[in-house]
């Protein structure tokens, strides 16, 4: 009896395992066919958003050329507000998505460069300390800029040069040299993101000696520009040019009150040649963002520098 009840558990047994065994192939096979289906989907997802991603900037990319076209078009001579590049480009439907951009008058602003000018950095100094002071930015961060942009390695007051960069925990050097974008004034000392933030509107690289065109120039530039006039006449020569866009920088200084007077003469004007063009492109859940500096020319319109993210 005890070898016939053994041999009837034995096999009890192996029904057991083998129900056990299937399980853990049917689980398994489950498992399996979830992994797959996971990785099908992240690999078609990841598909798609690459796919969103070069379309994106594919867009982003003709939103540049765009912008040469329109401002090449545009009729030389004067530049003003009122002209078809500055209308922006409001959020355009294309198919999976939009597109909207803008173009900034880049001579609107004050070019830090000229803080190394040869001719012009006693002046651009003179226009760079009242906008500082105007957005109470320490006069400190405005010396370490003027150090970062010229060719020597003597600090002015309150500026650095190399020896504090490389006492710093990322030890580097100063430029000591053009910057070719405004986002480079990050590394400097003192160039806080408070500091970028409130300069950035007013604020700009461009090569050489660019004058500011006093036809776009923001009322913020504007005072920097001229000493001695109140905020009520400025902000009257501000409505003014809306109306009547300077056609001469003569005209512009016939229109200042008495007793006010230009810092630096030579570096005003009523045309542009540098444009700043910003885009941005939405395709699906995908967003891709261009800039570009433009420089227009009377024959043709060239691309200084672009990026696209």
């Amino acid at each position: 009896m005890s070898g016939m009840h053994a041999r009837a558990i034995v096999p009890r047994r192996c029904q057991g395992l083998a129900l056990v065994v299937a399980m853990l192939v049917a689980a398994l096979a489950a498992a399996v066919a979830v992994s797959v289906a996971t990785a099908q989907s992240q690999w078609l997802s990841q598909v798609e958003h690459r796919r969103d991603q070069v379309e994106a900037q594919s867009i982003a990319t003709a939103g540049i050329a765009w912008a040469r076209a329109i401002v090449q078009a545009d009729t030389p001579g004067i530049d003003h507000l009122g002209e078809p590049w500055a209308l922006p480009l409001p959020p355009t439907p294309v198919e999976n998505g939009d597109v909207q951009g803008r173009i900034v008058d880049a001579q609107s602003m004050l070019n830090v460069n000229t803080l190394a000018s040869a001719q012009h950095a006693s002046a651009a100094q003179q226009r760079f300390a009242r906008l500082f002071a105007a957005l109470a930015i320490p006069a400190s961060t405005l010396a370490s800029i003027a150090d970062w942009v010229d060719a020597d390695d003597m600090p002015g007051a309150g500026g650095a040069e190399d020896p504090w960069y490389l006492a710093q925990g990322d030890a580097s050097l100063a430029a000591n040299g053009p910057v070719s974008r405004f986002e480079e004034l990050a590394a400097v000392r003192g160039m806080n993101a408070q500091a970028m933030t409130g300069l950035a509107p007013f604020v700009t690289a461009l090569p050489g000696d660019t004058p500011v065109n006093v036809n776009t120039a923001p009322t913020e530039v504007l005072a920097a520009l001229l000493d001695g006039i109140e905020p009520g006449a400025l902000a009257a020569l501000v409505a003014d040019r809306k109306q009547h866009p300077f056609t001469r920088v003569e005209d512009f200084r016939a229109k200042l009150p008495q007793g006010v007077s230009l810092i630096d003469p030579d570096l005003v004007s009523v045309d542009t040649h540098y444009f700043l063009v910003f885009v941005r492109a939405r395709q699906g859940e995908t967003i891709a963002n261009a800039q570009a500096l433009i420089r227009r020319d009377a024959a043709a319109s060239s691309v200084v520098w672009q990026t696209v993210e």
